[in-house]
């Protein structure tokens, strides 16, 4: 105990000795706390940072692969792209003038048109940006600027899984993988956006990292019950040959070749029946007819708990997929409200990246101005009731604020006005 508690005192001052070596830089501040794997990496820091729980960057392209391959992720990342693309308004303010604010709402009508290399412009680039998000757990932008750097030319995608990150000069570096070389990103014009980050960690964490154990169990599941669904699913031909007895002066041996012999000609017979022939033998041998019960109830159950833990793994609710084990409307509509949060969650990155494009954009323009981008909601499935509640809610706050407890402005930002 003495020697031990002599080599931790020891080892104690030498920790402080050290710290007090290192030398504070005027003008910087430094945190304590350090970001995730500085010291796991050791002498490896010119290394990229790794995925979370060092997963191989070889998932993710086993990720675009499930998506494309099996049906209950594929129609996963198809219901989460739409269900986030509910449309938005860009409202201009700040506006030096009604020119500015007319000049701004044509620089960015402008924009939403010609980004993504003008292919369906800002709609066809969310698009993108939503499958990379739901697929990877991760969604790059790059903004390229016109030849005057006065304005930007275009906004293109780029592709999340040649992302990698380096830690320099306590900074974040984003790199690109492209044919072995590495490519430095803009860090002004690089937009990227991880979805469900672990701590410092700056790569997302795809929904499908938590499932190809389970979708591998279900594609055997399926293959299984597909070769055994066939199998009892047609009728069969059972031929039992009897043997004829052993002659007399026949040896062994040239009896089993006379029984090998006559139950080869019979398999070469019925291999060679027509649907409509019938078979005729001698009376040692037996034909019956084996049928199907088309049993699949098993299978089915089977298939549906493992297709459960998929849908699960997607944070998708069972009745966005076509399966409702309830028997009411509530039931429903309380799980399409569940998700209307979560849109409502990832549309907020969405929405800064929006802001950020637009104001770039503004911000070189003759004149001022500032935009803002709210994001549309899905409708309820009682779209009186949400009138209703709304209703209420604007009531209630220009009472608030007729009753001196709120601002204008603090019941227009409770209202979502700003």
């Amino acid at each position: 105990m003495a020697r031990w508690k002599s080599w931790f005192m020891k080892r104690r001052s030498e920790t402080k000795r050290g710290a007090a070596k290192v030398p504070a830089v005027a003008g910087t501040f430094r945190t304590v706390s350090r970001a995730e794997d500085i010291t796991g990496l050791g002498a490896a820091l010119e290394s990229f940072v790794p995925l979370p729980n060092q997963t191989p960057f070889y998932m993710l392209h086993v990720y675009r692969f499930l998506r494309d391959a099996i049906p209950d992720i594929s129609d996963a990342v198809w219901t989460w792209k739409r269900l986030c693309q509910t449309g938005f308004d860009v409202e201009i303010y700040e506006a030096s003038s009604e020119a500015a604010r007319q000049r701004a709402e044509g620089l960015i009508q402008r924009l939403n048109e010609r980004v993504n290399s003008g292919d369906r412009g800002m709609d066809g680039l969310l698009d993108l940006f939503y499958t990379s998000l739901f697929t990877y757990g991760a969604a790059a932008l790059e903004i390229v600027l016109t030849h005057s750097r006065e304005s930007i030319h275009d906004v293109v995608p780029v592709d999340a899984w040649t992302v990698r990150f380096k830690r320099e000069n306590n900074q974040l570096q984003a790199y690109q993988l492209h044919h072995g070389e590495t490519i430095l990103l803009p860090q002004d014009r690089f937009l990227y956006v991880g979805m469900d980050r672990d701590g410092t960690n700056p790569y997302g964490r795809s929904m499908l990292r938590c499932i190809p154990f389970v979708v591998k169990i279900q594609q055997r599941l399926m293959e299984d019950m597909a070769k055994a669904t066939r199998n009892a699913g047609w009728s069969k031909l059972h031929v039992q040959y009897a043997p004829e007895p052993q002659m007399r002066g026949e040896d062994p041996e040239q009896y089993q070749e006379r029984l090998a012999a006559g139950l080869e000609s019979l398999r070469q017979t019925l291999t060679g029946l027509d649907t409509d022939q019938n078979l005729v033998t001698s009376d040692n041998v037996k034909v019956t007819v084996l049928r199907g019960d088309q049993n699949a109830h098993v299978f089915y159950e089977n298939h549906k708990a493992i297709e459960e833990q998929v849908i699960t793994g997607m944070h998708l609710m069972p009745i966005l997929l076509g399966r409702n084990y309830g028997t009411t409307e509530t039931y429903g509509t309380a799980q399409f409200e569940i998700i209307n949060r979560q849109v409502e969650a990832v549309n907020r990155n969405v929405k800064r990246i929006l802001e950020r494009l637009y104001n770039f954009e503004l911000a070189l323009m003759w004149g001022e101005a500032k935009a803002w981008v709210h994001f549309r909601q899905n409708r309820t499935t009682d779209i009186f009731k949400e009138a209703q509640a709304r209703g209420k809610e604007i009531e209630n706050a220009l009472k608030l604020r007729d009753g001196g407890f709120l601002t204008q402005e603090e019941a227009a930002k409770r209202l979502g006005a700003v």
